[in-house]
């Protein structure tokens, strides 16, 4: 079971389920909940948010925007591909698999062409990357909460704009420069 796995007891099991419901709960609820004082409630806390159980973080429902958040599955040697991109503007998250695609990323923009000059200039013209297949999310059952990176539109980044894509990452320009 889930709770044995992440060494909780029963208390903290609820804890982890209100948090979940409601991010803002308080402490104060919570100990009326349990019947317990406020302080243990909050050691008890303090020792979830420690194991990395309770996190509370803010982003963007995907579900109430108008935004194409986009699934690409590929096979590649590692977990490279996906250090060399995770700072880019458009990148939301990573994973390494098992399986043949082994690299699943998610990508978000307004502009499915932006998308398109992503994977084409980051991920296409990698050697060491085949099998690409591509997936737009249409919708999602629950809120999906996108932790986005917005500093590129806040500070007017050159790569947010279509076709400038080569400035965020000089690797992959020079590499496109030697094969031409």
């Amino acid at each position: 079971m889930i709770k044995e796995r992440l060494n909780l007891d029963e208390r903290d099991m609820k804890i982890v389920s209100w948090f979940m419901e409601d991010p803002y709960i308080s402490q104060i609820e919570i100990a009326k909940r349990l019947k317990l004082s406020q302080p243990s409630v909050n050691i008890r806390i303090n020792k979830l948010k420690k194991k990395g159980i309770v996190n509370v973080s803010a982003g963007i429902n995907f579900n109430k925007t108008n935004l194409f958040l986009i699934r690409v599955d590929f096979t590649a040697n590692g977990g490279q591909i996906l250090e060399r991109i995770k700072n880019c503007p458009f990148f939301v998250n990573g994973y390494v698999m098992s399986g043949k695609n082994n690299i699943s990323l998610y990508l978000v923009s307004d502009d499915l062409k932006k998308i398109d000059e992503i994977i084409n200039l980051h991920i296409r013209s990698q050697p060491d990357v085949s099998d690409i297949s591509t997936s737009v999310i249409v919708s999602s059952v629950k809120d999906n909460i996108l932790n986005i990176n917005l500093r590129g539109e806040t500070d007017n980044e050159k790569c947010m704009e279509l076709g400038n894509c080569r400035h965020c990452c000089p690797n992959i320009s020079d590499k496109l420069k030697a094969k031409k």
